[in-house]
């Protein structure tokens, strides 16, 4: 909070005395650069943060001015001002909202079709206000819009602009620190990886996309009084293009980025567009170097170590407790399950389940269908026959994030984490997927959390106590322990590893079987293992399932399992 502070103190202290260094003419197109900061800031939040492109950015502020300008035009004289300005500003954030929520919907990657559908619309928008002359004034557009009431002349909307700019940075820079804006970084690095958390990220990708739209629209609510008019090609693509590339050229993973570069390009822009004939083609080969050789923007270089000077302080840490045990029993039923890709059956009929807590392992040489039964488990690979129960209800085809809040846990094959946050971090995010609610994703407090499970797996691997140290930085055997730290963190009910030996030394291999072990008692859960090392199966299986073209081969203790003819027919196991 500190920092924070002390950002806004030097922020607003430099916004309040530019204009008597650069006078009034200039205060005068800085606050309309200003405003376009306000709305290139929604692309760094989308873009930059979350991951997603959006190239209809333009068509909210457009929706904003135009509302503004109405309400300006209707009611200038109005007490109803107070309510409809802010209105016009909140709108274009609903719709966006209501947008996200619509495209995500059942879109589990967010690529080029986003983009693509926002494009369509901003086109879409463009060609409403510019045929639409009895509401919009057509290509003219909206004339002789009156200022703001009370504020008089340039140089005092010069202080409404830098003041919504101000405000807007702040509020940015405050949701990127809280658990939030680490879960909207985490979404663009790793999005499955968050949805099996048991976090919601369609409605997480729509909310980020609904504050950009917000940002938007104040861009465009404060755009109708300060120029006085408002046209089509506010809403139009090139607008948006402009946003883009500010936030591109500032910076857009940076706070500060999105709002430098729009307000150092837009002005050059102002100033010599009319004197190189060219600045279009100059602006586009900026954003192209940009892209390739500067993917950090020009902010990208000077922030972080800014950033170091205003770090949080380290704070005591906040408890929680462990999740109480509500079942004395763990209950899995795999039956007659199918499924194919193409025309291509992986599973056949396949069917195993138990009643008790205790290790599975899930066996069968490469192509028995062990992932993909995982896969078909928790809904990301669509079942063409059968049923999977979990406690005794059937979860077929039920989304990743539900069967997290179920208490359903996963480890993939290639480690899964989010390897530009710290480890600290990784860990948190896994603490707030199986505990915190959606609004308690706006509390600081939750980056101090800590579990009893936690301590353990600390002292246990003591690499994951260092909390600052980035994930990337880790080796191969690293990450994957972290992975399984993650999802020990959630403490589920069924832990499915998917190959949690896979490239660890001997040693580590065997801290591993002492943590599932371990963790599968203290959690009163079932683990069911996918492992090729038989030395690692014999280890720790309590009862093993042999999988062959699809289908259950096989069942029993690991001594049936070795002695079983048929299993010796089709499998060769082999130990490290």
């Amino acid at each position: 909070m500190a920092s924070l502070l002390a950002h806004s103190l030097v922020l607003f202290a430099a916004l309040a005395a530019l204009p008597q260094v650069v006078g009034d003419f200039w205060a005068y197109t800085l606050a309309l650069y200003f405003l376009y900061a306000i709305a290139t800031l929604g692309i760094g939040l989308t873009w930059g943060q979350a991951g997603f492109l959006p190239l209809g950015q333009a068509m909210f502020v457009g929706l904003g001015a135009y509302l503004s300008g109405f309400a300006l035009i209707h009611f200038k004289d109005s007490w109803l001002l107070v309510l409809f300005i802010p209105a016009a500003a909140i709108v274009p954030g609903l719709l966006a909202f209501a947008i996200g929520l619509l495209v995500f919907r059942g879109r589990t990657r967010s690529g080029p079709f986003f983009a693509l559908i926002t494009l369509a619309m901003t086109l879409l928008a463009f060609q409403i206000a510019n045929s639409w002359n009895s509401v919009t004034g057509g290509f003219n557009g909206l004339k002789n819009i009156p200022g703001l009431p009370g504020i008089d002349g340039f140089s005092e909307f010069y202080y409404v602009s830098a003041a919504a700019l101000g405000l807007a940075v702040l509020g940015v820079a405050w949701l990127l620190r809280a658990p939030l804006g680490v879960l909207w970084q985490a979404i663009a690095q790793n999005e499955r990886r968050v949805a099996f958390f048991g976090f919601r990220v369609n409605e997480m990708k729509a909310v980020v996309f609904g504050l950009s739209g917000l940002l938007a629209g104040i861009a465009g609510a404060l755009y109708a009084p300060q120029q006085n008019l408002v046209t089509p090609e506010l809403c139009g693509f090139l607008l948006s293009a402009d946003l883009v590339i500010w936030a591109a050229v500032g910076g857009r993973r940076t706070l500060y980025g999105p709002v430098i570069g729009a307000v150092l390009i837009g002005t050059l822009t102002s100033e010599l567009r009319d004197q190189i004939s060219y600045w279009e083609v100059v602006l586009a080969g900026l954003f192209i170097v940009v892209v390739l050789y500067l993917p950090q923007g020009l902010v990208g270089f000077v922030e972080p170590p800014l950033r170091r000077l205003f770090r949080r302080r380290k704070e005591s840490s906040l408890p929680v407790e462990e999740k109480p045990r509500t079942h004395d029993r763990v209950t899995l039923e795999v039956d007659r399950l199918s499924a194919a890709a193409g025309d291509v059956r992986i599973l056949q009929e396949l069917g195993f389940g138990f009643e008790r807590p205790g290790v599975y392992c899930l066996i069968g040489p490469n192509g028995a269908g062990k992932t993909s039964s995982f896969n078909v488990i928790t809904g990301e690979l669509t079942a063409t026959g059968g049923q999977v129960r979990f406690q005794n209800e059937d979860v077929t085809g039920e989304p990743a994030d539900r069967l997290t809040r179920r208490g359903i846990g996963r480890k993939f094959q290639i480690p899964s984490i989010f390897p530009d946050h710290t480890v600290g971090e990784n860990l948190r995010i896994a603490l707030w997927g199986s505990r915190a609610r959606p609004l308690d994703l706006l509390k600081h407090s939750l980056l101090r959390w800590r579990s009893p499970i936690l301590d353990e797996l600390e002292k246990r691997f003591p690499f994951l106590a260092e909390h600052a140290k980035p994930a990337r930085d880790l080796s191969h055997g690293q990450r994957q322990i972290l992975e399984l730290a993650m999802v020990l963190c959630l403490e589920p009910r069924l832990l499915l590893l998917d190959e949690p030996s896979a490239g660890l030394s001997p040693a580590e291999t065997r801290e591993v079987i002492d943590t599932i072990r371990w963790a599968t008692e203290r959690l009163g859960a079932s683990t069911i293992v996918i492992e090729h090392d038989m030395a690692f199966v014999r280890e720790l299986a309590d009862h093993v399932f042999v999988l062959h073209q699809g289908s259950l081969l096989a069942e029993g203790d690991v001594e049936s399992i070795r002695t079983n003819a048929e299993v010796q027919a089709v499998y060769v196991g082999g130990t490290k």
